[in-house]
């Protein structure tokens, strides 16, 4: 190959309406349901800088009043699970225990690269896996999964994977989100047909584009390519089925008002309160939420806690700045508590949208001052349809997350053995109901 000629800069360049074109492209899809009525959602939300143990775990094995980290929490307390001690156990078995920083990739995947700080995961992760299985079910959502930040920026690590060393694209942007999930629930029929043809004509030129271009290159290039083409067809089936596709009702389906702020704190409202009403209309079922980069902090304060430091800053103080710590992590939770609340107020039967899901909370380390893999502040909040025995404490030593989110998987209906690193198959049946 000429490497002048084909440089990665000049394949980017080449592929640019390709691919970035991708991931602007969508299509009215019909809404699906699992066989009991009520859909399954799986959202995960992940933040760096481990969490202060003592404000963040119950001690008892059923959960009672939550800690400080924890208290907007407290209302869905019999709605949680906590399995304390579950390791990154394959980074720690790799050798790079105190990796903290660069576990991202492997959050949702249960398998990294085997190098320090390394950014590459080695298989899809979850909600991948899941907006697959959906898909071949026949179940075609406007978009089944999403993506999402906060203030994400300045790492090249997120936890979601579309396949070995394919990082599906995060989305920053509430009202570009907004704009892609919401935008034509009032267009007329006719409108919409105009969309889906030009979109329909995008991906044409997309495709012979692609085709073309791939021709000329070496092998691994080739690859590149073919996931994009592959991305391409599976576009093309979800404006073919849009025609037929019944829009989603205005009658139970409001889209939200954003707030417009553009710091953390208003990024977080907007992109939550989105979130929860893409579940509550069934648009989306399978949701990720990088809070942060998984490298620290990026220089972000968090002036409406009354913290004015950075948050790696204040995580590396250690029992000096626990305190702070313990503010900042309580605000980070209270988004999470607003997705709760808002999915726990939308009946579904004799439920709630929160028992027909699981909200997952990871973080990247255990404490922000030691950076180890193990022992990761992890919870889940809702029962997935019945599936988890919630309430409950679960207390672990050195056993790998994997087995985690192959009970998660269970949960949601995908029948797996195991998830990421072949050395830890199984799941965690004590979990299930």
């Amino acid at each position: 190959m000429n490497k002048e000629r084909f440089s990665r800069r000049t394949l980017l360049k080449r592929m640019g309406l390709s691919a970035a074109m991708l991931p602007l492209i969508h299509a009215e899809k019909a809404q699906g349901a699992m066989p009991s009525g009520f859909p399954k959602r799986f959202v995960s939300v992940t933040h760096t800088n481990g969490v202060i143990a003592s404000s963040f775990f119950p001690t008892g094995a059923t959960i009672g009043t939550l800690g400080g980290t924890l208290t907007t929490m407290q209302p869905f307390a019999a709605k949680m699970i906590f399995p304390i001690g579950l390791n990154y156990q394959s980074i720690m078995d790799d050798g790079f225990k105190y990796d903290g920083h660069f576990t991202y990739c492997a959050t949702l995947t249960g398998t990294r690269e085997k190098k320090s700080e390394s950014h590459q995961a080695l298989a899809p992760s979850i909600d991948q896996m899941m907006a697959d299985d959906l898909a071949m079910k026949g179940v075609t959502l406007k978009a089944p999964l999403l993506n999402l930040g906060v203030k994400a920026t300045g790492d090249t690590c997120s936890t979601s994977w579309r396949a070995a060393g394919q990082q599906n694209a995060v989305e920053l942007d509430p009202t570009r989100l907004f704009t892609k999930l919401f935008s034509s629930v009032n267009m007329p029929p006719a409108q919409m047909a105009m969309v889906n043809l030009r979109q329909q004509s995008i991906l044409d030129f997309s495709a012979q584009e692609l085709t073309a271009f791939g021709k000329r290159l070496g092998t691994d290039d080739k690859l590149k390519v073919q996931a994009h083409l592959e991305s391409v067809r599976q576009l093309e089936m979800q404006i073919k089925n849009a025609a037929s596709a019944p829009m989603v009702s205005t009658a139970n389906c409001t889209s939200p008002m954003l707030g417009g702020g553009k710091d953390a704190q208003g990024l977080a409202k907007d992109m939550f309160d989105l979130v929860a009403m893409a579940l509550k209309c069934d648009v989306s079922r399978f949701v990720t939420i990088d809070l942060y980069p998984d490298g620290g902090g990026d220089g972000n304060s968090f002036p409406w806690v009354g913290v004015n430091q950075d948050y790696h800053a204040v995580a590396h103080q250690g029992a000096s700045g626990a305190a702070n710590k313990i503010l900042i992590d309580n605000w980070i939770y209270s988004n999470v508590a607003n997705l709760a609340t808002q999915l726990d107020a939308t009946m579904e039967g004799s439920g709630t949208a929160l028992d027909n899901s699981v909200i997952a909370t990871f973080s990247d380390m255990d404490d922000g001052a030691d950076h180890l893999n193990g022992k990761i502040p992890i919870t889940l909040t809702g029962s997935a349809g019945g599936y988890f025995k919630t309430g409950t404490v679960f207390k672990y030593t050195n056993v790998a997350h994997n087995k985690l989110l192959t009970s998660i998987c269970n949960a949601m209906g995908l029948t797996v053995t195991g998830v990421g690193d072949a050395r830890y198959p199984g799941n965690l049946p004590e979990l299930a109901m």
